[in-house]
């Protein structure tokens, strides 16, 4: 069986890595080609397709991005408005509606880019809004228009909005919902399904913090100077300055589970963001989402595998060989991360296995893999396996995950420290942003 789960890991490792990159990307431009035969267009600059939900704080900021990128940048532009993600790709949309406006606000700081929002989109100004972007227009001036009105949405300013829309021009409001349902289907044949998602190529980039990803490839594919400002990056440090993030000491709390690979690449860096401020850490592992009811269907997994290779690559970090610890294996894995936690070694044993389960296909239900995961993070095994019966590991999830929700958030990896609380292995950046400023804040009190 441990064979088995083996091969099966390299197969995936394989199907990951530059090979299935090869075949993905020849299979993309024979279609390309076909498309631009097809409707006589040879010759023409590839297409970048931004997937817009109106309501969305993230589609927001990642449509500034792009109107600046393909400003730049020589490619054609497709603009599709879509639905809020369908029940089977968002298990907590109450959540994530409100969790996403202050995400927003931060990666606004963060980003250079603008969030006036303070609250969740207004529903009728959501109607609204829709009857205008179903109104056929070139790309480039529906993105303007989109632009437009949902930042007055943003701001809240319904007069600025009411003369925008009469602007622009509307439709029937009853044409709103079939149009857009139609449009997030073929979001999801198109291989994704939820907004502020682009598609260039054969890749997907979801998010202003991908977008940098993007025009990196763009600047080489059309020979764009190196030491040329990029149009998406953070924003001067000058910009950001100190904030303090709480008046007592600081602790990040970090929630993650043992089957996300986004939860492996966060623990594989979070050492280096806390250890130059001496922030600790409190690890509080999570049962993973389809344990607690969450359905993760299949074109979810594959953009999230993809995705999560792409991120190992860039970071360094081991990644491929998977061996889904789903069932069993998650019981041992909790189990042996509350006993471990115990002894002061949580952080070195989550470190192992993940890299057991994500990078190496060990199988986390068999003793034999077990053992070597917990004897490399420098633990006894003797002790390990008396502890892989205790059912408080299972408890100490459940408490987590219901911590977690009353945070505000629901997936992993995600972090608390004082007042600010993120979601994601790409808010680290953020983070170690957040621990600066904090730092000059405090040095500036005590000065």
């Amino acid at each position: 069986m441990i064979i088995a789960k083996r091969l099966k890991g390299k197969a995936i490792s394989a199907w990951l890595g530059p090979t299935g990159d090869a075949v993905r990307r020849a299979v993309t431009e024979a279609k390309e080609q076909l498309h631009a035969r097809t409707n006589g267009r040879l010759g023409h600059a590839r297409r970048l397709d931004l997937y817009f939900e109106i309501g969305d704080p993230w589609s927001y900021l990642t449509a500034q991005a792009v109107a600046r990128l393909v400003e730049r940048y020589p490619v054609d532009l497709g603009f599709t408005v879509i639905t809020p993600p369908a029940a089977d790709v968002d298990p907590a949309p109450a959540l994530r509606t409100q969790y996403a406006v202050r995400d927003a606000r931060y990666l606004s700081e963060y980003w250079n880019v603008e969030f006036p929002g303070v609250r969740e989109a207004d529903p009728g100004m959501v109607r609204d809004i829709g009857t205008s972007l179903i109104k056929p227009r070139p790309a480039r001036e529906q993105l303007a228009c989109a632009l437009e009105l949902t930042g007055a949405m943003w701001a809240g300013d319904r007069k600025a909005l009411t003369k925008l829309l009469g602007r622009w021009g509307t439709e029937a409001h009853g044409s709103v919902a079939p149009i857009l349902n139609a449009a997030y289907t073929d979001l999801r044949k198109a291989g994704h399904y939820q907004g502020a998602a682009i598609h260039y190529s054969d890749s997907w980039y979801v998010g202003v913090e991908r977008l940098a990803y993007l025009e990196k490839r763009l600047a080489e594919e059309h020979g764009h100077a190196s030491d040329q400002l990029p149009v998406v990056a953070p924003r001067p440090d000058t910009e950001r300055g100190p904030l303090k993030l709480s008046d007592k000491p600081l602790t990040c709390e970090m929630w993650f589970s043992f089957r996300s690979p986004y939860s492996y690449l966060a623990l594989e860096q979070i050492e280096a963001v806390l250890a130059p401020h001496g922030v600790p850490l409190v690890l509080r592992p999570v049962g993973p989402l389809a344990s607690r009811g969450a359905p993760l269907p299949m074109t979810k997994q594959l953009y999230l595998v993809r995705d999560a290779k792409r991120e190992a690559d860039r970071l360094g970090v081991p990644f491929g060989e998977i061996c889904d610890p789903l069932g069993p294996g998650i019981d041992h894995c909790l189990a042996l991360a509350h006993w471990a936690s115990q002894r002061g070694a949580g952080l070195a044993l989550a470190r192992s296995v993940m890299r057991g389960i994500w990078a190496e296909a060990r199988d986390v239900t068999e003793y034999v893999d077990l053992r070597f995961l917990v004897e490399r993070a420098g633990l006894p095994w003797d002790e390990a396996q008396r502890a892989l019966g205790d059912k408080a590991g299972a408890t100490a999830a459940h408490e987590n995950a219901a911590d977690l929700n009353g945070a505000g958030l629901w997936g992993v990896p995600a972090f608390r420290v004082g007042d600010l609380v993120v979601w994601g292995q790409d808010r680290l950046p953020l983070l170690a942003d957040r621990l600066r400023r904090h730092a000059l804040a405090t040095a500036a009190a005590t000065a």
